[in-house]
């Protein structure tokens, strides 16, 4: 990774430069960190302010200061491309092994093949809601986004990373045969079941669309509700995430988003870990910095609606993690929450 830090020299961009510098030498950072100064390069990112972020020939940030969290959230995360695929893999693998239960994104640490052995840390029990189907729960979510989305007979609902269709069966029922649910997934192994069960059962107004979350493949103004659960934090572009959702809802449509965040920083050696990261944990960003993410966007009347501490076993550390990089991890004492949280488009 390389990050460079433009100005023309200023104490603001001086302390900025210092900033990082700290920041990366406390989380043993790897990232090349340059000064640029010089006026004609600075012009050549077309920034509009300084100081400014650059980081692998992308500006981040321009204008303004960042906190310590949002700095290491920078340094933390190189290989972003190369985990969403491992991500993308997990899903697929996910979809076609035969124990749907053995193993799970918010739950990945079940042995490579099926296992009777099910860590369930982060997964909510659906059975007892109208609509469940059990071919399509494969316990992948930390929270029931549909428990708090107030969906309405006739709502258009939009589930982002839809899996095999656990929550949109739940919200097919909630918003009935004159609604409209729409399930959006980027993997092609997940899709297929979710197309199956939904076949399987003759729902007609159930569809699973293939796309990013990031560029949704929907027109503006689509839904009544958005849902999501345990999906958004395994995507590093949060700030591109929400305003995707607000584009797609329609004035005075809202939210209900199930997901995991922080309050602390865990060690390098832990965000690298490819199952901590696949498993929805490595992955996450501070509470703060995500409610602020949908703040930005526009959203109004954002309430927290639930909120669930996230405790690791010791055994799942251990399969994944060394000695030295659990000790780390204990020591910082970070704290792992799920939380629920809901949100409305304004009518503008």
């Amino acid at each position: 990774m390389k990050i460079e830090v433009l100005g023309t020299g200023c104490s603001s961009c001086k302390a900025l430069y210092e900033k990082i510098v700290k920041v990366a030498a406390e989380i043993q950072s790897s990232a090349t960190i340059n000064k640029v100064e010089d006026i004609t390069e600075i012009m050549k990112y077309n920034v509009m302010a300084t100081p400014a972020v650059v980081i692998d020939g992308k500006v981040v940030m321009q204008g303004s200061l960042p906190k310590e969290s949002q700095i290491k959230e920078w340094l933390s995360n190189t290989n972003i491309l190369d985990k969403k695929e491992l991500v993308k893999q997990r899903y697929n693998d996910l979809a076609l092994v035969s124990d749907a239960k053995s193993k799970c994104c918010c739950n990945p640490y079940a042995a490579e093949l099926p296992s009777k052995k099910v860590y369930t840390i982060m997964s909510e029990d659906y059975s007892k809601l109208k609509g469940y189907e059990p071919d399509a729960d494969l316990g992948v979510g930390c929270g029931l986004p549909t428990q708090y989305a107030r969906i309405q007979k006739g709502d258009t609902v939009v589930d982002l990373g839809s899996g095999a269709g656990n929550d949109c069966f739940i919200a097919r029922e909630e918003t009935g045969e004159t609604g409209r649910v729409i399930g959006i997934d980027f993997a092609p192994q997940m899709l297929a079941k979710a197309r199956n069960n939904a076949t399987k059962r003759g729902f007609t107004n159930v569809e699973f669309l293939e796309g990013d979350i990031e560029n949704m493949p929907l027109a503006d103004n689509t839904a009544d509700v958005v849902v999501s659960n345990c999906v958004l934090n395994l995507l590093p572009e949060k700030d591109k995430i929400f305003r995707e959702i607000y584009r797609v809802l329609k004035p005075n449509g809202h939210f209900c988003i199930s997901d995991v965040v922080l309050n602390g920083h865990f060690p390098k050696e832990f965000t690298d870990n490819a199952a901590m990261y696949a498993g929805c944990i490595a992955s996450a960003i501070q509470r703060e910095d995500y409610l602020g993410e949908i703040e930005k966007a526009g959203f109004i009347d954002i309430k927290v609606e639930r909120t669930k501490t996230v405790t690791i076993p010791d055994e799942v550390l251990e399969e994944h993690l060394d000695a030295t990089t659990i000790q780390k991890y204990k020591a910082g004492n970070v704290g792992i929450y799920s939380i629920t949280v809901t949100g409305k488009r304004p009518v503008l």
